[in-house]
């Protein structure tokens, strides 16, 4: 249409009047137009799926996951009950799932902020997990909830041989069942609860009291002990970590997985995307998505299983943004129950139209499929079937990108869709077979450029065969099973309650939390019809020939319901397109009869006109061509109107690409401050390492002068002690010396008294003759 179909002309005046009437028309129909684009616009990450009739299709927006395990823990899913593996920590577990902890052996997992953990020898089915309703069933050993919060509407059952016990009001809990199954103990430490049994029988209780059971008649037993255990004390430990966690000042309690990102990461502030936490310590060419594998979970069908141990929260809530060089989880501002998520990826390649994108592996092009994560602002098209109210809840933790232009065909391109540091790719065979992502393969923007968007899950590979990956695959058998009684121990049937449903993902916060947990007392609250929800599964060691038929006719009833509803989609959506008449054309009825009316108004004039004859006919005219006039004015005004926001719309798709470069040089800055802030930090740390080294070297010196010092001394004494030693053998030669001498002089001396003694002897006789002789002479003498 030109400008000219629209314009009036000031020859005619009958033609000016019928072009403003169409120019009228056209400006309603553009901005009716609008108004539907508007409605419908959904910026997404899938292409447009035919929309549900109702929220019964949408998938519960909760599940749980085993956080920990420690000793021989078995898993057996749902959909394949006879196949006990090791239990793997990030497989996300839902309704008719199992759990089995082998002897001594304990685990934990979380169902939104309900923690529920596992003694040795105990086995534990997933009866039922959705927004409101969660319903496990304890056959044997031991369990401890610590229960935060209930949301209003919001239920709590533990299912026992005998009983049923339901949970009322947030607090601690313990439940043991004893290896027969014939007698249950429930110990409510805080909180409150119900317990059921046959015949519509309840027992109230309070915080702080216990009751033992036998049978289903509530009979109580005897009293159970009351001192706490191992498993208590442990179960309390956990408790006190959970409680101190940094990571929930950041996120709700009821995300999932939230508990292990403070002992693998770090949470900081951004100015464009608020708290963001960074993983520490991930492999060189690191990227989200990357180091895991595929999974087909019902009903999302394929899911992200992450190998990191804290590799369960970011890859199922929020966004990833890469900020400089490293990768940051930016959960945005979650709900209060945020909705589970099984892969917040957009894929590209798969196969269309016979036509399959190929990848180099080995040196051979193969069939490929490729999958980058989403960043902020990036909205999350599921997969699977669900109605709009879902995709809402689903994306409202981040803030929609308006100028992203949606329809059947995605024209889109995402931020990290082109970069081959965030994009991932497999063969097609290993990413239906489930193997794990190790190895990526070498993708280059070339190879990006051929690679579209998938646009139809059709593309991607559909839910493969149970038989058929097993018989590709070697399961790893599990290291502990339940014993084949376990599973015969039927699920006691209480009376129906009341099942009043209240929906709180979008944000009306109606919980009840442990704070207030005392304000409450005990009572019953609405319970549950066992016919519409499904019934534990048997484990593989006491499945006999009818269960295996029982499970074939289920398998089969689950695929014909499959197939019904790919076959009813096409009609249905082209129901609700029918059913939904062109807004383009109910304008232009609607306006054709304004229209009718309008020239039969006129007529009418016209005719009063003719027949009132001179002044009453000039002063008609005068009328409308006044109106007319008023009207060209007008339409002049709404043409510049338009003008005018063609040009401020022209302006902005010009500035858009200079506002997406500040964007990225805004983010380019942040990761240069990053590394020049790490550059810093580095310097710093350099510093204090050598100041570090120049002190030990510093005291090394000092050690090894005073080692110089105690030989110098150690020296000195050892030539002291050889002088003293010295002067003793000194002494000693000279005492000997003198001593010899002494022995000399006295020999000399005996000598010479002997030669006297001879001599005088001698001398005697001579003298004695002489007196005796003369004695006359001598007394003259």
């Amino acid at each position: 249409m030109t400008r000219t179909d629209i314009e009036p002309s000031r020859s005619d005046t009958g033609h000016a009047f019928r072009g403003f009437r169409f120019s009228d028309l056209y400006w309603y129909l553009v901005l009716l137009a609008i108004a539907f684009v508007l409605a419908l616009l959904q910026p997404v990450a899938w292409a447009q799926q035919p929309a549900p009739q109702a929220d019964t299709l949408d998938p519960p927006g909760r599940v749980a996951r085993l956080n920990l395990a420690e000793g021989a823990v078995s898993f057996a899913p749902a959909d394949a009950n006879d196949a006990w593996t090791p239990a793997a920590l990030n497989r996300p577990l839902t309704a008719g799932d199992r759990l089995w902890t082998g002897p001594q052996a304990r685990a934990e997992l979380h169902a939104g902020s309900t923690a529920v953990r596992m003694n040795g020898q105990t086995s534990l089915d997933l009866l039922a997990l959705d927004d409101n309703t969660t319903q496990l069933r304890l056959a044997q050993g031991t369990l401890k909830l610590r229960v935060r919060q209930l949301f209003d509407g919001q239920r709590l059952e533990i299912d026992t041989p005998n009983l049923a016990f339901v949970v009322s009001q947030p607090g601690d809990y313990r439940l043991d069942v004893d290896p027969a199954g014939n007698t249950t103990r429930v110990i409510a430490q805080s909180g409150g609860g119900v317990i059921y049994g046959d015949n519509s029988a309840s027992v109230n209780l309070a915080a702080g009291q216990q009751a033992n059971f036998s049978g289903t008649q509530l009979v109580p037993a005897g009293p159970g002990a009351t001192r706490q255990d191992d498993f208590d004390l442990w179960a309390a430990n956990r408790d006190r970590l959970e409680d101190r966690s940094v990571s929930a000042r950041y996120v709700p309690r009821e995300t999932v997985g939230y508990q292990q990102l403070d002992s693998y990461g770090s949470w900081s502030q951004d100015p464009s995307y608020g708290a963001i936490w960074i993983p520490r310590a991930v492999p060189v060419n690191w990227a989200p998505y990357r180091m895991g594998h595929w999974a087909w979970v019902s009903p999302w069908g394929w899911t992200w299983v992450d190998d990191a141990p804290w590799g369960f929260a970011p890859f199922h809530y929020g966004r990833w943004a890469q900020i400089g060089p490293r990768w940051a989880w930016v959960p945005g501002r979650l709900a209060p129950r945020p909705v589970y998520a099984p892969a917040l990826v957009a894929f590209v390649g798969g196969s269309s139209g016979g036509v399959s994108w190929n990848i180099s592996i080995g040196g051979a092009a193969r069939p490929g499929v490729g999958w980058f994560p989403l960043a902020p602002g990036e909205a999350f098209r599921p997969a699977y079937r669900v109605s709009p109210r879902y995709v809402t809840q689903v994306n409202n933790n981040i803030v929609v990108n308006n100028t992203v232009n949606v329809t059947n065909n995605i024209t889109h391109v995402y931020r990290y869709q082109r970069q081959p540091a965030a994009v991932t790719a497999v063969s097609r065979e290993d990413f239906e077979r489930g193997r794990p992502v190790r190895v990526q393969h070498a993708l280059s923007r070339a190879d990006l450029g051929r690679a579209q968007l998938v646009a139809d899950r059709g593309a991607l590979p559909q839910r493969p065969n149970p038989a058929e990956l097993r018989g590709l695959q070697r399961p790893v058998a599990a290291a502990a099973l339940p014993p084949p009684t376990v599973a015969a121990r039927p699920v006691p049937v209480v009376s129906s309650r009341d099942g009043r449903r209240d929906d709180h993902r979008d944000g009306r916060d109606g919980r009840r939390d442990d704070n207030n947990r005392d304000e409450r007392r005990a009572s019953p609250i609405a319970g549950r019809d066992h016919d519409a929800r499904p019934q534990p599964a048997t484990p593989a060691p006491d499945r006999g020939p009818a269960a295996s038929v029982q499970q074939a006719q289920r398998e089969q009833q689950r695929q014909q319901r499959e197939r019904q509803e790919q076959l009813q989609a096409p009609q249905l959506e082209q129901q609700r397109r029918s059913g939904e008449e062109p807004i383009g054309q109910r304008a232009l009825r609607e306006q054709a009869q304004r229209d009718a009316r309008a020239r039969n108004e006129a007529q009418e004039r016209a005719q009063a006109a003719n027949a009132n004859a001179g002044a009453q006919a000039r002063a008609e005219a005068e009328r409308h061509a006044a109106e007319q006039a008023q009207r060209s004015q007008q339409q002049a005004q709404r043409e510049q109107q338009r003008q005018q926001r063609e040009q401020r719309e022209q302006r902005e798709k010009l500035q858009a690409p200079q506002l997406e470069q500040q964007r990225r040089s805004g983010e380019e800055a942040i990761g240069q401050r990053a590394l020049r802030e790490q550059a810093q930090r580095d310097q710093e740390n350099a510093r204090q390492q050598q100041a570090a080294q120049r002190q030990q070297q510093q005291q090394q010196q000092q050690q090894q002068q005073h080692l110089q010092q105690q030989q110098h001394l150690q020296q000195q004494q050892q030539q002291l002690r050889a002088q003293q030693e010295q002067q003793r053998q000194h002494q000693a030669q000279a005492q000997e010396q003198q001593q010899r001498r002494q022995q000399q002089l006295q020999q000399q001396q005996a000598q010479r008294e002997a030669a006297q003694a001879r001599e005088a002897t001698a001398d005697k006789p001579t003298r004695q003759a002489r007196g005796e002789g003369n004695p006359n002479r001598n007394r003259e003498q």
